[in-house]
């Protein structure tokens, strides 16, 4: 059980004007450098003199352009690719950090930490409706950690509609979807507001029966072969069911300098391509219910700032599915696994193999910082947090493994599929000072120094400086340390014919060199450019040759991101970016330089809005993927590129503040795949072709 500590902090501030003098808006910024939040994502109006490389969407321009949900905004960032798995468990790839580990960025919404301890990844959230998001703030980087955070290649901070300012509308409102797929959804978020207590309530329900064209599955590389058994013939092409059904319920109270933060999401999905690579049934699912209560106390005491958090979050994992096909020759892998000496003995799954593996997670984490503002142009942080991961519940049945018969069989004690005792505790200690050096030139410099049960990450500094020559010219040099901590899958798989965990992995680290100029034009348009030199160390990894997970590689990543925003006429918005990166890998022990392995090289989007009259806009969406190289031990042709283009016309009614809007994704219906693990499913995995959205949301 953790202790509940108490001390203190955070760092507030004030939006700045952008329309104001030179020399107002130097000082407004000054003030504003003071307002830090969890990610050190502090964008408000001032994004570009942060100490960060930043992009900041905003929730309405991403209704406009006919985004749907969090995953299809994060596709639109620099240097952003998407990946996924057997498990169809997606994930942002920032700036081609290892394609195959989660966790490397990090999930916050208002600020709380949602990625789940078991695969340390956030992709139950991914379809979080765009209507529920006010604004998303992605800094791209290991500098983005502040406050005992480490985000190892970026963090992604989801403001709902919760947050209230006055330069910041928010209405109550409904909305409903229908799409393809039968996607279905209704939504709706209502404030409430009396004297100092506010209140936010937001919630949605959203389903869709959506399949994917997927195979030859896993079984026609071997899957599940060996010992003496081939069991390629049983090798299916199909549909993955890949559907879901979401209710989430989300809770914001504030009272005084009072805080309480809850949700709550119910994520089922189908068992997409088979937790043993074998294509499932329509009807095999795999559930990732989580939820999080944090209370915070925030409060300003003369030249004293105390912030105070303390939380609970539970996470689980429950799959329920068909493993294996009919017909499934092998051997008694249980007593193999349990006795090696006893005698093997074949066995055949002549109706399948089925399995329900349920394992739950609770995190419990207090923190505590106190900033300090009595020095002239000195904030100086100070503070903890503290964290405990433990699995609290665990159930692993399966078909008999002695005799073949399909009746599910309690090995929940005798053949576990992860350690039901793993825990870690996590210790984290900061401190930082922000500088301002004069009127043009601040500093941030500090470190954390991480503790844990496990491996210690150690003590990892930070300094970033931004130099403003003027308004208009930002100049920005950043260093970071940061790490990735392994996830539960990673360390805690037992008994598994794929993966296979390991405790003594060392944590991955990287070191990153930052460097960036911002060009505002006006208000609200700019070029920031930005280079990036990434040294990343003991990169975990696992294949189908070698299913335990190892520090196998460190690699060297370097590349530039382009980012523009501006217009063309006084009644539209273009944004465009474009993105590099390159590097390579070298196996741990080895100096042969090996290509990077699953890696775009090149990706650009765009988006155009024009503003027809006061109640119609038309945009268009665009994106190009470059082609992908895949892993040294894969013979399999590169992955092609590829470039989708969307479209979206939107009705907006001011006198009933109701709106309608109709978009299709992929006009040209391109093939679109993410990359599949060498000697799994050999035509990777395809992804929707052509589909339409039609929305309707009213407001209150």
């Amino acid at each position: 059980m953790l202790n509940f500590l108490s001390s203190s902090s955070l760092l507030l501030a004030c939006s700045v004007n952008l329309n104001a003098q030179s020399d107002d808006i130097l000082a407004s910024i000054t003030q504003d450098m003071q307002y830090f939040n969890s990610v050190a994502t502090i964008t408000k109006q001032n994004e570009h003199y942060q100490p960060y490389i930043i992009s900041v969407f905003k929730g309405k321009e991403l209704e406009d352009l006919g985004v749907s949900n969090l995953k299809e905004a994060l596709q639109l960032v620099p240097g952003v690719d998407m990946a996924t798995d057997n498990f169809n468990n997606q994930t942002p790839i920032f700036r081609g950090s290892n394609t195959q580990a989660y966790g490397q960025t990090k999930l916050f919404i208002d600020d709380v930490l949602v990625n789940n301890v078991f695969s340390d990844s956030y992709s139950e959230y991914l379809g979080m409706p765009i209507e529920m998001i006010k604004r998303i703030e992605v800094v791209r980087g290991p500098g983005s950690k502040t406050n005992g955070v480490n985000a190892y290649a970026g963090s992604i901070n989801i403001i709902t509609y919760a947050e209230d300012f006055k330069d910041f509308e928010s209405n109550d409102k409904v909305v409903f979807k229908y799409g393809s797929y039968d996607y279905r959804m209704a939504e709706f978020i209502k404030k409430f507001q009396a004297d100092n207590f506010d209140a936010t309530i937001d919630f949605y329900y959203q389903e869709d029966n959506k399949e994917l064209y997927a195979g030859p599955d896993g079984y026609s590389q071997g899957s599940m072969s060996g010992f003496g058994h081939d069991n390629t013939g049983l090798s299916q092409t199909g549909y993955a069911p890949v559907w879901m059904r979401d209710y989430s319920l989300g809770v914001n109270l504030k009272y005084y300098d009072f805080t309480l933060k809850g949700r709550m999401l119910e994520h089922t999905q189908g068992s997409a391509y088979g937790i043993n690579l074998s294509l499932p049934q329509d009807s095999d699912r795999l559930k990732t219910p989580t939820g999080y209560i944090e209370l915070g106390y925030d409060k300003t005491i003369n030249d004293f700032e105390i912030d105070i958090k303390a939380g609970v979050k539970f996470d689980t994992f429950d799959s329920k599915a068909k493993l294996a096909p009919d017909g499934l020759e092998f051997i008694d892998y249980y007593q193999f696994s349990t006795n090696p000496s006893h005698p093997i003995n074949d066995v055949n799954f002549t109706n399948g193999m089925y399995g329900e593996h349920k394992a739950r997670q609770r995190t419990l984490y207090q923190s505590s910082y106190l900033t300090y503002n009595g020095f002239d142009n000195h904030a100086i942080t100070t503070g903890y947090r503290v964290l405990q991961e433990k699995t609290v519940k665990m159930t692993s049945k399966l078909s008999n493994w002695s005799t073949g018969d399909a009746a599910l069989v309690d090995y929940t004690e005798t053949f576990p599929f992860v350690d039901k005792n793993a825990k870690r505790d996590t210790y984290i200690f900061s401190l930082q000072d922000e500088f301002q050096y004069s009127e043009n030139l601040s500093f941030i410099y500090g470190f954390n120094y991480e503790a844990t049960s496990h491996k210690d990450a150690g003590f990892e500094p930070r300094i970033s400086m931004v130099y403003q020559r003027n308004y208009n010219n930002i100049y920005k040099a950043i260093y970071s340390r940061a790490h990735r901590n392994p996830s539960w899958q990673e360390m805690y798989p037992l008994n598994n014919h794929s993966r296979q965990g390991s405790d003594e992995l060392d944590p991955e680290k990287v070191d990153a060199f930052e460097l960036a100029y911002v060009r505002k034009f006006t208000s609200d348009s700019y070029l920031q450019t930005n280079l990036f030199y990434l040294m990343n160390q003991d990169q975990i990894f696992n294949t189908s040759f070698d299913p335990v997970y190892k520090n196998v590689l460190d690699t060297d990543l370097y590349g530039v991101e382009f980012e523009y925003a501006g217009h063309i006429l006084s009644s539209d918005k273009l944004y465009l970016n474009y993105s590099y990166v390159d590097g390579h890998s070298n196996l741990k022990g080895s100096s042969e330089n090996l290509d990077l392995a699953n890696v775009a090289h090149h990706l650009a989007k765009i988006y155009y809005i024009y503003n027809i009259n006061n109640t119609l806009s038309l945009s268009s969406v665009g994106k190009y993927v470059g082609s992908k190289e895949r892993m040294p031990e894969d013979t399999r042709e590169k992955l092609p590129a590829y470039a989708t283009l969307d479209a979206a016309l939107k009705y907006k009614n001011r006198m009933y503040d109701f709106d309608v809007s109709l978009s299709v994704k992929n006009i040209f219906d391109a093939t679109v795949k993410y990359p599949s693990a060498p000697r799994t499913y050999t035509e990777d995995y395809l992804q929707e072709g052509r589909n339409f959205l039609i929305t309707l949301k009213k407001e209150f």
